[in-house]
């Protein structure tokens, strides 16, 4: 029996796997070639989110810890920068439909996530879920939400597991924005949300009065900058991962929270210690 039409099957499939990762390849080197041909790095950040990205009330620009992060990218690139804003539920689908070529916009890593996306190690900050109430509610434990109305955002990876594990009627809105409005209103009996990001909003005292951050967080899991999945192990990637370390070594993130009044985090101290131990 012949062994060639065997052979030659081996041959077609050994040319299209050779093919496929010349096409990602190609495909993970050109985000970056694209970056700098154009000379504009287009980075998703969030714009309703005090201190982590916000329009400024004067000058309609969008500001705030991981916009000056995105600068910080684009310098490195040697191009300019456009903003773009996105919400909790558009992060995944902007860099999908290449809106925008990278997202710093406070993308929790999650398990479904990392086969979406490439999300860059080391991840540049942490947290959990967090729930804001009313401190008349007095909830003690999370079990108390079952049956409570629960506003949040859409595209928060933890709303199915406290609807799931808790039993709270979670009501997912489109911006942090339109959550504090509808447990301001009574529409809600929580807002749930990041840790970090309730650490701040809790700083303005005429909130903390009437709301607290009682309950212990839940689900705490790393911010990532994330890219296109075709982008992963590419020469972008790499120079992204670079400029975090960068960020953690020169106490850089310490830095940025201090300047947009973030409560310094652990792991911010934990990862600059570590980063500077770790310097060749």
């Amino acid at each position: 029996m012949s062994r060639l039409p065997g052979m030659r099957i081996l041959f077609w499939a050994l040319t299209a796997m050779l093919a496929l990762w010349f096409n990602a390849a190609t495909a993970t080197d050109d985000l970056l070639a694209e970056i700098q041909a154009r000379g504009t790095l287009l980075v998703g950040v969030k714009a309703d989110v005090p201190s982590w990205g916000e329009l400024d009330k004067t000058s309609g620009e969008i500001v705030g810890l991981e916009p000056d992060l995105a600068r910080d990218l684009a310098e490195r690139l040697g191009v300019d920068l456009t903003l773009v804003p996105v919400l909790s539920a558009e992060r995944v689908s902007a860099l999908e439909t290449r809106k925008v070529d990278i997202v710093i916009a406070t993308l929790n890593v999650t398990p479904e996530r990392l086969t979406q996306l490439t999300l860059v190690s080391p991840y540049y900050y942490e947290s959990g879920a967090g729930l804001l109430a009313r401190r008349s509610a007095g909830f003690k434990e999370w079990s108390e939400l079952r049956n409570r109305r629960i506003c949040s955002r859409r595209g928060s990876f933890y709303n199915r597991p406290i609807a799931v594990e808790y039993g709270a009627d979670i009501v997912a809105l489109y911006s942090a924005e339109i959550a504090l409005a509808a447990l301001r209103d009574g529409r809600c009996d929580g807002f749930l949300g990041d840790t970090a990001v309730f650490a701040v909003m809790l700083q303005d005292r005429e909130l903390a009065e009437r709301y607290e951050m009682i309950l212990p967080a839940l689900y705490p899991t790393g911010w990532a900058v994330a890219l296109r999945r075709d982008a992963r192990g590419g020469r972008l990637e790499a120079v992204i991962s670079e400029a975090i370390v960068h960020w953690h070594r020169s106490g850089l993130l310490g830095r940025l929270e201090e300047k947009w009044g973030i409560p310094r985090s652990e792991f911010s101290r934990r990862m600059e210690a570590e980063w500077r131990q770790a310097a060749p």
